[in-house]
């Protein structure tokens, strides 16, 4: 009987070992993302119930009731067939999708590094990260472009590194990772669409003028999709960068998000230094990774430019909530110099324990009373075909549950037909004596909300002071109207069908 080769089983058992390992990391972090999860019955986030209420609208419509091309969605689509609770399915998916960006940062890693430790460890600060709870709670759509963005930021590193430039694997792969962070979420899609520019214009293997005129013509063919997918990136969306007021604060983002969260402090520092260490090693590397390294470095300090007001969940806070990739890749070359195994079970202990800590101090950060709303939902007293005039949060509930039709924006035109109301909060019995007839209806609902109609709300905030109008008008009393990108998203609408 012939023995097998030692020199070829050996290396197997160990290639399997470590692949068991990374699998097992991977199973436990989805465990412990679901752990926090379902510490509540409800879902978390302001935009919970949206996810929800998109789910179910394509369930039993056919289509999404906001126009949406992002994978991400179609993703929890498909996943809600295997269960019969959308809540319950949309929180497996989100630990799921948490659990594959450690695999994506593994891998991203460890092509870089050829070190299964070093790769552990980036795979753990990249899904341990404060930050990141930010996205698993509140912005899903956001936490598939990261994933997706990662697949994306490797494709790169393998084409730049590959000498042979006539692989059409690696090109394909690449164009298929780009599209799906361009479709995920318009943020990343800005990032991922300037780093391919970078790449055609430097490194594509065709004369200069052929490059130039990929570079002309990409844009008008990303552009162009936007007239044929709804919610895609648009030349219009500039105007939200444009738009928003400059105000120079000196390290304004960390020092802003410090303040919300002051026990990350340390992790704040260590990514607002993370450029200046990776500095420190950049003499040690190789030209090709230095060239991949430098683009994260100028990706850093766009991301955290210090010319905005930083208010949570404007536009430029969830820019700077992506500093933590940049901020973790730029580390790569020192974490790879742990080499003692001993220290690197020490760190990645620590960082689940960092994980679980961030987790659950972030789980509420802007979540919504859901367990009032659901107290108030059998309260209402709508007339049919009533549009509601409630704040995010509790109006994507009320439309998952199908208590009525909601929204978080002043109405429009093509409400002008329909009865509507609105659902306010913080408004005391004596201030609506004061300034509203007396015969005008108001239903008082726990909660320090009520209900009137929009017409006589609008009275009311004619007759106020300005002083208490200040005070009112906050999110939880909407005051806007949709944006031109909301409007324009409209075109796409279908007719319901039911599938």
């Amino acid at each position: 009987m012939k023995m097998a080769n030692p020199s070829y089983v050996l290396p197997m058992i160990t290639y399997c070992k470590k692949k068991g390992i990374v699998f097992g990391i991977f199973l436990l972090i989805v465990c412990l993302q679901s752990v926090v999860q379902f510490s509540s019955n409800f879902a978390y986030g302001a935009d919970g119930y949206y996810y929800a209420a998109q789910v179910n609208s394509y369930l039993t419509k056919g289509r999404f009731f906001s126009p949406d091309s992002s994978p991400v969605l179609y993703g929890l689509v498909y996943f809600s067939k295997l269960g019969t609770s959308i809540v319950t399915t949309n929180k497996i998916f989100i630990s799921l999708l948490v659990g594959i960006l450690f695999l994506s940062g593994y891998r991203l890693a460890f092509l870089v590094t050829k070190t299964v430790s070093t790769s552990i460890l980036f795979g753990l600060l990249l899904v341990s990260s404060s930050f990141l709870p930010h996205f698993s709670f509140n912005f899903i759509k956001n936490l598939g472009g990261i994933v997706f963005f990662i697949l994306f930021l490797t494709e790169l590193w393998v084409l730049e590194q590959e000498e042979k430039t006539g692989n059409l694997t690696i090109y394909v792969r690449l164009g298929l990772s780009f599209l799906l962070v361009f479709f995920s979420h318009k943020i990343t899609a800005g990032i991922s669409f300037c780093f391919l520019l970078a790449w055609v214009w430097k490194q594509f293997p065709i004369a200069k003028i052929y490059r130039f005129g990929i570079l002309l013509g990409l844009p008008l063919v990303l552009v162009g999709l936007a007239f044929v997918f709804p919610n895609l990136l648009h030349w219009s969306d500039l105007k939200t960068i444009v738009s928003e007021d400059i105000q120079f604060q000196l390290i304004s983002p960390f020092y802003q998000y410090s303040k919300i969260f002051p026990e990350f402090i340390l992790e704040q520092i260590l990514f607002f230094l993370s450029p200046f260490v990776y500095l420190l090693t950049r003499s040690q590397l190789d030209p090709k990774p230095k060239t991949f390294y430098d683009k994260l470095f100028v990706l850093f300090f766009l991301l955290s430019l210090p010319i905005f007001s930083y208010t949570a969940f404007g536009f430029p806070f969830r820019l700077f909530l992506l500093v933590f990739i940049p901020g973790s890749i730029l580390l790569l070359p020192t974490l790879s110099k742990i080499k003692s195994r001993p220290w690197v079970i020490v760190v990645c202990i620590l960082l689940f324990l960092y994980q679980w800590l961030t987790m659950v101090r972030e789980k509420n950060f802007n979540n919504q009373d859901y367990k009032l709303y659901s107290i108030l939902i059998p309260l209402f007293q709508f007339p049919k075909d009533s549009l509601i005039i409630v704040h995010q949060g509790f109006d994507y509930f009320i439309c998952y549950n199908k208590a009525g039709d909601a929204f978080h924006f002043l109405p429009e035109e093509k409400h002008k037909n329909r009865p509507i109301y609105r659902i306010v909060y913080g408004v005391s019995a004596a201030e609506y004596k004061k300034y509203l007839p007396k015969e005008v209806k108001i239903q008082y609902l726990p909660g320090f909300y009520s209900v009137l109609e929009e017409g006589k709300w609008q009275e009311f905030l004619k007759a106020i002071p300005a002083e208490s109008k200040d005070r009112i008008l906050d999110w939880r009393n909407p005051h806007t109207h949709r944006t031109n990108t909301m409007l324009r998203n409209e075109s796409f609408k279908e007719p319901s069908k039911k599938i």
